[in-house]
């Protein structure tokens, strides 16, 4: 599902930009991910143009030989690098999609009808706590943006300082075009950038939301550690 895809290299660029033209700064050709200054040993700088990547369609199941979408059982994921501990659904596939100075993780269940997506990295400057908002809505836009009847609300800041964009878009279970909808949550942890994002068919989302949350709240991310 589309929520595997990575923030591109190239992408990432055009972000840095409008992001520091908003804020009056120079229009400089920034990559992300930045090299992790916790690093303590040098290491390659990516290429400016990723290489593409074959992408290859796995059929899926017709809707109607789905089981009953819902979260049963939660189990814990610790990764390799001990930067991400979080609970995830018992039997969801993990898709990772990390590269060198980011880690996405993506879970979904059979049918691809609800995922859980977390994405960490450094970002390319120091963003100010007042351009997060704008920062999170440029991010989903340019991730998700392309996808059928996608819509985006205006992100909320929380109380914890963490931001939430709530967006949706069609998607294609089976033979069939359903409404999907997911919340996609920004929170920086010392120089590291947190997205986590959790989305599902529209008719199940409210019934998987207090899972969601569940899900969110128990994230662990050691902020002092390098991004491999």
């Amino acid at each position: 599902m589309f929520l595997e895809q990575r923030v591109s290299l190239l992408f990432a660029s055009a972000i840095a930009t409008a992001l520091l033209t908003a804020c009056g700064g120079d229009n400089k050709n920034f990559s992300m991910p930045a090299n992790d200054s916790t690093k303590v040993s040098p290491t390659a700088v990516a290429s400016a143009t990723p290489t593409p990547t074959a992408i290859t369609e796995t059929p899926r199941p017709a809707a109607a030989s789905l089981p009953e979408l819902a979260i049963k059982a939660l189990e814990p994921y610790k990764h390799s690098s001990g930067i991400l501990g979080i609970d995830v659904p018992k039997g969801w596939k993990l898709v990772d999609n990390s590269q060198t100075g980011e880690l996405l993780l993506t879970w979904s269940e059979q049918g691809e009808r609800a995922t859980v997506s977390v994405d960490i990295f450094v970002p390319p400057s120091e963003i100010p706590s007042d351009r997060l908002d704008n920062t999170l809505a440029v991010i989903v836009k340019g991730m998700y943006g392309n996808q059928t009847d996608f819509a985006m609300k205006s992100p909320v800041v929380e109380s914890t300082g963490a931001v939430v964009v709530e967006w949706s878009a069609t998607v294609t279970v089976g033979n069939e075009k359903v409404n999907f909808l997911a919340n996609s949550k920004l929170q920086r942890r010392n120089n590291k950038f947190v997205i986590v994002t959790f989305g599902a068919i529209a008719s199940k989302f409210p019934e998987l939301k207090d899972s969601f949350f569940s899900i969110y709240n128990s994230q662990v991310i050691n902020e002092e550690l390098a991004i491999p």
